[in-house]
């Protein structure tokens, strides 16, 4: 293992006040097979002075929400920290839930992605790990890194149809595929080195152990890999969530960073 400092913060800056804002936040990494988290702390500016609690949501994420009354034109929040890192796929207690091998909204295969997992199955290897790595490779080079084509509510099937997408497209395609294949899978939201803001990737159980699983880097994951939040998809992984009274538009400044200590 290795021991990783770890720094986040998102900047969100509204056209004009925003007020009565609920927030959740999935930004409180938890120890687990992969990573042992030394040291934690978090900040939200401005300081929600009128609620504020520490809950777990039903897939075990840890998370902070709370609530704003008064009008505010900027909203930050972050965490740095110290963890211990190891890029080996790591044991964990008992059995996956089953829920992890059933399609969802977002990642859902209709034809077209079905059709491309018969086409690619056929000459897929048949250890688990490699076929892990396999379907990974596949979603890599059948997509196109591209902004701005798709949304946090597009599906799978949409993104591969597009042709293009960005890390949230490839985990959710990939999903699809290993689901397809009856293996038990996660969406995992985090942070990444080197790349700037928040990431995802894709857990797959081999199974004794996840394996991390990165197609838009066509890499397994390794020590340069923070994960904070794990779910079916998207949506149960949303770094922040919230809604708020106003009429406003806003903007979002993301800054993150990574070194070995």
């Amino acid at each position: 293992m290795k021991t990783v400092r770890f720094r986040y913060q998102t900047e969100l800056a509204f056209s004009s006040p925003a007020s009565e804002h609920w927030f959740l936040l999935r930004i409180l990494p938890r120890s687990n097979g992969r990573q042992r988290i030394n040291s934690l702390s978090w900040r939200i500016d401005p300081s929600p002075a009128d609620t504020l609690w520490q809950t777990v949501d039903g897939f075990g994420n840890d998370a902070l929400a709370g609530y704003i009354s008064l009008p505010h034109s900027q909203f930050r929040f972050g965490i740095e920290g110290t963890a211990e890192v190891s890029g080996e796929p790591y044991t964990a207690s008992g059995e996956p839930p089953r829920v992890l091998l059933y399609p969802t909204e977002l990642t859902r295969a209709h034809r077209g992605l079905a059709n491309f997992y018969n086409d690619i199955n056929n000459c897929a290897p048949v250890d688990i790990l490699d076929r892990i790595q396999y379907f990974s490779h596949a979603v890599h080079a059948r997509l196109r890194y591209e902004r701005g084509t798709t949304a946090n509510s597009t599906s799978a099937a949409q993104a591969f149809e597009i042709g293009a997408g960005v890390c949230q497209d490839y985990a959710h395609i990939l999903l699809a595929l290993l689901r397809l294949d009856k293996i038990p899978c996660r969406y995992v939201a985090g942070l990444a080195s080197d790349y700037g803001e928040t990431h995802a990737w894709v857990e797959a159980w081999t199974g004794d152990r996840y394996c991390g699983a990165d197609p838009t880097r066509d890499k397994l994951i390794d020590e340069g890999y923070i994960a904070l939040s794990r779910g079916r998809d998207f949506a149960d992984c949303s770094i922040e969530r919230g809604v708020f009274k106003g009429v406003c538009r806003g903007s979002q400044t993301v800054s993150l960073g990574m070194e070995l200590v």
